[in-house]
């Protein structure tokens, strides 16, 4: 039955060429918007990534913490399940740092070691948000000999603010641009299923079921889902090839995702079409 209502719906999409092409046309628009901001998406996960592989807390210690007691503070960091490491940097290695940093002029001012001895704690990537830094900050900020913490939060926030909005607005494209697919689909099949409707009257006249009549309906829909992401993706392609020559290290959607934009085509043509059949078949 499937070759047969692939035949029937190739067979419709050869008679009403203008009316296939105006629907796919619309329909790879629809996936090249959703595909880009999802493009988007991953490529500013790439970058929030690279950020993240950054993140650390620094503790600095109080004077009277020597570096017995430092190291046993450590330790006791390093037991919590979101560190990865902790390392000790002391009075001078500190003032190397600052050296290194702002030059040896600035050294030559300063008459004593102003800089406390710190912990460097890098934490689990799992962890390395905004609201698992800050817990963790809490939390070791309140140990003995612990004089001050620092864990980049308010950019740290910023980001997964930035990553909230940017997900949340793919999802509201997503049930835009799915609505109108569908609507896209419904219409077209709407009007096949009108131009056929003689052909579907003899059909069922000589006993064919529901479902025989509606699966080159379906299947029909399905093409047209498959076609605009189909197309879309190539679109995208072609758009990360330009920009590739021009923004390096440009991500592309990954190979589940380009499949994940193929099914939900599809699965949007099917909804299309049994939409439009409910009240006609």
């Amino acid at each position: 039955m499937l070759p047969y209502a692939l035949k029937e719906a190739l067979s419709a999409i050869k008679r009403a060429r203008l009316v296939s092409l105006a629907a796919t046309s619309i329909l790879t628009t629809c996936l090249f918007l959703l595909g880009l901001f999802l493009m988007a998406y991953v490529n500013l996960n790439g970058v929030a990534a690279k950020i993240r592989e950054r993140v650390q807390i620094e503790a600095f210690l109080d004077d009277q913490v020597d570096q017995k007691n430092a190291l046993a503070l450590a330790d006791s960091i390093l037991s919590l399940s979101s560190v990865k490491s902790v390392s000790y940097v002391d009075k001078e290695m500190a003032l190397e740092a600052f050296g290194q940093q702002f030059g040896d002029e600035a050294l030559q001012v300063l008459d004593t070691n102003p800089l406390p001895a710190s912990l460097r704690i890098e934490l689990q990537e799992r962890d390395r948000t905004f609201p698992h830094a800050q817990r963790i900050s809490k939390r070791i900020g309140n140990l003995p000999g612990v004089a001050d913490v620092e864990y980049g939060g308010r950019w740290l926030s910023r980001l997964d603010r930035l990553l909230s909005a940017v997900g949340a607005t793919t999802l509201i494209l997503g049930a835009i641009l799915g609505a109108s697919f569908v609507f896209v689909v419904a219409t077209t099949i709407k009007l096949t299923f009108h131009a056929r409707r003689k052909t579907v009257e003899v059909m069922r006249l000589v006993g064919a079921t529901r479902g025989f009549v509606a699966r080159p309906f379906l299947v029909e829909g399905s093409i047209y889902g498959f076609l605009g992401a189909l197309f879309g993706l190539a679109l995208l392609v072609l758009l990360h090839a330009v920009l590739s020559s021009r923004v390096a290290g440009l991500l592309f959607l990954s190979p589940n995702q380009m499949l994940g934009l193929l099914a939900f085509g599809i699965l949007l043509g099917l909804l299309g079409s049994s939409i439009s059949l409910r009240k006609t078949v």
